[in-house]
Formats: C-alpha cells, sequence, structure tokens
C-alpha cells in the first residue's frame, strides 16, 4: 500500500499490476479511517483497479484538525472533490461507508463523470433516526446523546466507548479481533453528525452514474428497512446479506461482498474501451 499526500489529507492506495478497469475511491464512515477499508483495496486491485481510500480532514493520518468538532459535510465534500481533481479520477467508481455514502451521493451530483455509486449500510439523505420497528432498546442511544451533548457544550468531538462500539458496530466482529478494529477509528466532528441525523439534501436527479444500495441484516445503525428506502428513494440496484452488520469490509466472509460489488460494476459499467466509455 501506498500513503499519498494532498495538503492536508492522507490517501492510501493499491495499485494492480495491470490496470483492467477505472479507478474506485472508498470514503470511510463516521470517526473512521482508510484502515478499515484494507480488504477491499487490495481485493479490487486484484481486479485491476486503482483503490483509493480516503482519510477526511482530521482523520488520522490526514493531518490534525484543531477545528474538527465544527467540520462539516460541506467541508467532507469538499475534500472528496479535492482527492478526485489532484489525482485525475474524475471518471472514478466512489463506494462510501455508513456517512462516507452521504458523502458519495453529494460527490456524484456534483461531478458528471463518476462512473457509479457503491453505498454500503449507507447514511440516508432522510435522517437516520431509527423508526419504531428498528429500535433496539438494548443498544446505548441514551448514553451516545449524553455524550454527544456534553461533547457540543464542551465543543468536542466524540468518539463511542469501547463498550458502545461493541453492541453499535463490532458486534459481527470476532471478540478477539474488536480492539484491534476500534483502533481503526477516531473521533469525530459534532456537527457532522447532526446534519446526518437531521437529514440532508441530495438530488438523485442530478445523478447521471448507476448506483448500488448494499444492507446487512445484522446492521444496528443502518437497518435493512431504511436501505430500502434509500435504493428506492436513488433508483438503486439493491443487495441485502443476512450473514452481516455494519462492517461487512472487515467481518468474516468479506470477499462475498466485495465480489459481488465487483460483479455489479462488470456487469453495470461499459467495458474498458468500448466507446460509451471513452465518451464524454
Amino acid at each position: 500500500m501506498l500513503m499519498i499526500k494532498i495538503d492536508n489529507l492522507a490517501v492510501e492506495k493499491a495499485q494492480p499490476d495491470k490496470i483492467r478497469h477505472g479507478p474506485v475511491l472508498f470514503i470511510h464512515g463516521a470517526g473512521g479511517t482508510s484502515r478499515y477499508w484494507k480488504n477491499y483495496l487490495s481485493y479490487f486491485a486484484g481486479e485491476g483497479r486503482q483503490a483509493f481510500a480516503i482519510n477526511l480532514r482530521g482523520h488520522a493520518p490526514s493531518q490534525r484538525e484543531e477545528s474538527l468538532a465544527h467540520v462539516t459535510l460541506e467541508n467532507y465534500i469538499e475534500d472528496v472533490e479535492k482527492v478526485i481533481s489532484r489525482l485525475g479520477i474524475h471518471d472514478c467508481v466512489l463506494i462510501g461507508h455508513s456517512l462516507g455514502a452521504i458523502i458519495a451521493q453529494k460527490t456524484a451530483e456534483n461531478i458528471s463523470g463518476i462512473q457509479a455509486l457503491v453505498s454500503i449500510a449507507g447514511a440516508p439523505p432522510f435522517g437516520i433516526i431509527p423508526a419504531p420497528e428498528d429500535f433496539n432498546v438494548e443498544l446505548p442511544y441514551s448514553g451516545t446523546l449524553v455524550r454527544t451533548m456534553w461533547g457540543m457544550v464542551n465543543m468536542r468531538p466524540v468518539k463511542p466507548t469501547f463498550a458502545m462500539a461493541e453492541k453499535a458496530f463490532l458486534n459481527n466482529i470476532a471478540p478477539k479481533d474488536r480492539k484491534e478494529v476500534f483502533g481503526m477509528f477516531v473521533a469525530e466532528s459534532l456537527v457532522t453528525l447532526y446534519q446526518a441525523a437531521q437529514g440532508y439534501p441530495v438530488y438523485p436527479s442530478r445523478m447521471k452514474c448507476p448506483k448500488l444500495v448494499i444492507a446487512c441484516a445484522k446492521d444496528t445503525l443502518a437497518p435493512p428497512s431504511l436501505q430500502r428506502r434509500l435504493a428506492e428513494f436513488l433508483g438503486a440496484d439493491y443487495i441485502e446479506y443476512e450473514q452481516f452488520a455494519h462492517l461487512p469490509m472487515l467481518e468474516n466472509g468479506w470477499e462475498q461482498s466485495a465480489a459481488d460489488i465487483n460483479n455489479w460494476l462488470n456487469k453495470t459499467l461499459p467495458p474498458p474501451g468500448s466507446r460509451e466509455a471513452t465518451a464524454d
């Protein structure tokens, strides 16, 4: 893996032995980093794609952001668009996870050359407060709320405790690996969390690319009912897994999800070098 520095941002890159398809850019979720894309980076490079994973501002190894608590979704969208421009990958596939999915949606809206959009356990534009039938009383939503309110009073970024993370998004990670995976996460901006929770405007009619939404039955943060609504809203193809939770790129059997995304891309996008693929 290669780490590229673009001003204040760090971008991880996996280079294929031979490029056979267009590039792919992975966008992490709230408090995430490029580290949790490690499996997908290697997989998609092996399939002949230049694979990039951004670390949004303030997310190590990107440069420390002193005002991270005030960073907005607009700032993160600027980060992604800057990376795309500087790397010259305006024709990339965007794969966004959780909060990164809504950033990917807005980027696909803004850049007409994006080849495809894949949302994994994505934050939808209509907000992320769970419906009553999806609310899990065992999840520490009240604790999260208290911590978030305390962070807002003190204007500090927030990161869940390990105990909270075990229930919220590490629930399908092997117990022996949970500490390692938890270490791949950092504190997150309060403003972006508030924006995502309240809903953020997205206009599917402005996206010119095919779209895929992936849902996971064991996901307590982005349940399938929410993902089905997102797929309908975006006019996207839809895949739902019974065996995965919120981190299918790291959970046991992750290869299946990577292969399904790759097969969808190969089926959906025009062959490299074709007239359709090279048209403006």
